[in-house]
């Protein structure tokens, strides 16, 4: 079985994503920090705290949409659906089919804005989601889904006792 790649629009809500993160984990510390040294009377290590968190940010932005889009992956195979992701902790999901109750087709902003969407499966316990698909793959993977849960309920004995 061959596992399947993302979209190659989801490289672009990547960057997009990452470009955002940086922004607000990076850049705007890093300019607070500016500020609040600069008060204290210490304007070069603000200066120097400053540009350190815009290179930081920087490189964040460049180096991880790429990373994360060569790790993550997916497989549904008759059994059981596994997705493979992350950046520094790679993280593998496996969900039974025969556990799955419910599917959901999502798209947020910025799925809509690169033409991506994803598929949500959700069991008794937990979910988890194919990402980064192209919308016609999101539709064409929920009713593929959809059908194998369906036929292994009807291939289930009724639990009540009846045969």
């Amino acid at each position: 079985m061959d596992y399947k790649t993302p979209s190659e629009n989801s490289l672009k809500l990547m960057r997009i994503t990452a470009g955002i993160n940086a922004v607000i984990f990076g850049v705007v510390p890093g300019i607070v920090l500016l500020i609040y040294l600069s008060v204290k009377g210490y304007a070069l290590w603000g200066v120097a705290v400053c540009g350190a968190a815009v290179v930081l940010a920087l490189l964040f932005f460049l180096i991880t949409p790429p990373i994360r889009f060569r790790r993550y992956k997916y497989l549904i195979a008759d059994d059981r659906v596994e997705i493979i992701e992350g950046l520094f902790w790679i993280k593998r999901t496996i969900v039974p089919i025969d556990r799955i109750h419910q599917i959901d087709v999502k798209c947020g902003p910025l799925d809509t804005y690169v033409g991506v969407e994803k598929v949500t499966v959700t069991t008794a316990g937990s979910h988890a989601s194919f990402r980064f698909l192209e919308p016609q793959v999101a539709d064409d993977i929920a009713m593929l889904l959809n059908r194998r849960v369906g036929n292994i309920a009807k291939s289930k004995p009724e639990e009540n006792g009846d045969v």
